[in-house]
């Protein structure tokens, strides 16, 4: 199969990415990319600072070159829960617009999810599934039974559940909006649990020490107790990135609560991204 390379950059709510890709026989592979650890918005609505369009601008920059480097056709960029919220990120979109001719736009949060849920569906060729994404800005859920069935956003912010300081409270606000959906424990039976994002990669490595496919809600469970009541610095020195180390036992909160609503005591972890999903998207592989 021939086909052009081409460039996938995510602006998400908790970091700045972007992907060079290539289609393979029967899916895509990454040439190359770029990860800055970087929040676009200190807190879910909250504007974009004149310092944060620098940094970003200096990011898509890069993302020119990375481009040039791997011989990519085509950039596509997209951005998702933090410049949603944002009233003046089409400041940032026109600047950037400007300065590099990339068109940098928004993706629903629905749209997230579905993605999620179709690369899922052709990464494990599962048929019967519950898939989620957490991000740092919000939470994408999805249910699929041989063809997606249903989608959903959901106003869950890392950030914003890190102010609230107190886990239990946390803990409380996302049962609460896990509660207005249609799917639970009892809707569930065959259903696996699939997710996607950085908080389950950084899980799966501090629990496991290496890649691994599942974690359970006991190990999970586990390394939220260890990490919760551990001060940013000690975070860090227990191996969490220093970009997660503040959020993270929020994110473990997140995973517990969504395995419970489900009755799930495993999620399969998926090594798909928004990045990889919109390439399969592009090459017409889902």
């Amino acid at each position: 199969m021939m086909c052009d390379n081409i460039t996938i950059v995510d602006i998400g709510s908790g970091s700045m990415k972007a992907s060079v890709f290539t289609c393979t026989q029967n899916s895509v592979a990454p040439l190359g990319g770029i990860s800055r650890g970087f929040r676009l918005c200190s807190q879910m609505g909250a504007n974009i600072s004149d310092n944060k369009i620098r940094v970003t601008m200096g990011f898509f920059e890069e993302v020119l070159a990375l481009a040039q480097e791997h011989h990519s056709t085509k950039i596509i960029a997209v951005a998702t829960q933090a410049a949603r919220k944002a009233a003046n990120f089409s400041r940032l979109q026109q600047k950037i617009l400007k300065k590099t001719g990339i068109n940098l736009h928004v993706i629903s949060g629905t749209k997230e999810a579905a993605l999620a849920a179709k690369s899922a569906r052709h990464l494990t060729e599962l048929e019967k599934f519950i898939s989620f994404d957490i991000g740092c800005g919000s939470v994408e859920i999805a249910e699929f039974d041989k063809v997606l069935q249903n989608t959903w956003s959901l106003p869950i912010s890392m950030l914003d559940l890190a102010k609230v300081h107190d886990t239990e409270a946390a803990q409380e606000i996302i049962k609460n909006v896990l509660n207005t959906l249609p799917v639970h424990t009892g809707n569930m039976v065959g259903h696996e649990l699939i997710g996607s994002g950085g908080t389950l990669k950084v899980a799966n490595l501090l629990i496991n020490g290496k890649t691994r496919n599942f974690i359970t809600h006991d190990e999970v469970q586990g390394l939220f107790n260890i990490l919760k009541d551990k001060t940013k610095e000690e975070r860090i020195a227990y191996g969490v990135a220093k970009s997660r180390a503040d959020i993270l036992p929020f994110g473990l909160l997140i995973i517990l609560q969504i395995m419970r609503h489900v009755g799930k005591d495993k999620v399969f972890l998926t090594s798909g991204s928004l990045r990889t999903s919109l390439a399969l998207e592009y090459f017409r592989m889902i």
